[in-house]
């Protein structure tokens, strides 16, 4: 018989597959999504202001690749510090596969971006969110090492700004016109699936993944580099995205 936390983990996982196969299917046009993405990032759009617009491109360069690979980076080797070899390979190869699949989706459906021009390749294509996605695997993957390892008060602070921050990332990403809303969805929805199984891989020891220290080390090391890289990041960003010019 399944025991509960499996259950729980199938269940996530269910839902986020079930989301993003919902969205896939308004995007090929099996039901009608258009009229849905047009009509929320009209709504997006009309909140636009200048105060709110440096804000999103700051949330928005915090789902940048060159900013998350590094993070994944540190997350991988805090892992691998309580030597044992399953969490920090499963963490690596969940980190490493996702933007593969998402390119992969991305050429295969080839959905034209809000705004046209933002990218080359696979990621001048729109479905789904790359930054959505990745941004919930990777956040989500320190929540869980913050949850597995932490307890009281900071546990929860942490875990909830983490995936906060995810949810964010993917908002930011239609505020800025780089995506329609079901990008959105769809790659918080591939992201939190990966992070499901992730998780579930990482469940079993339930020792700890972390030792409190090497999860305090590294929030400091995001609380620290989070607002220089989008300090850094924001003069490009706004020349970047045309929809806010």
């Amino acid at each position: 018989m399944m025991d509960r936390a499996a259950a729980q983990y199938l269940t996530v996982g269910a839902a986020c597959l079930f989301v993003f196969v919902l969205m896939a299917l308004g995007v090929t046009g099996t039901w009608n999504l258009v009229a849905f993405d047009q009509a929320f990032a009209g709504w997006v759009a009309g909140w636009r202001n200048p105060a709110l617009t440096d804000a999103m491109l700051a949330i928005t360069s915090l789902g940048d690749g060159a900013y998350l690979r590094p993070m994944g980076a540190l997350v991988v080797i805090a892992l691998a510090m309580r030597r044992a070899w399953r969490p920090p390979v499963a963490t690596a190869t969940a980190f490493l596969l996702l933007p593969l699949l998402v390119n992969l989706i991305k050429s295969g459906i080839a959905r034209t971006r809000p705004t046209i021009d933002l990218y080359d390749g696979a990621d001048g294509f729109s479905f789904p969110s790359g930054h959505a996605a990745n941004s919930a695997l990777i956040y989500g993957a320190i929540a869980v090492l913050v949850f597995r390892s932490l307890t009281g008060p900071p546990r929860w602070i942490a875990t909830v700004a983490l995936a906060l921050l995810a949810l964010l990332i993917a908002a930011s990403r239609v505020y800025v016109g780089a995506h329609w809303p079901s990008d959105a969805l769809a790659g918080l929805a591939l992201g939190g699936l990966l992070l499901t199984g992730l998780a579930a891989v990482l469940a079993h020891p339930s020792r700890p993944l972390a030792t409190p220290r090497t999860t305090h080390v590294l929030l400091a090391c995001f609380a620290l580099t989070a607002p220089l890289y989008a300090w850094y990041a924001l003069p490009f960003a706004h020349t970047f995205y045309e929809a806010l010019s």
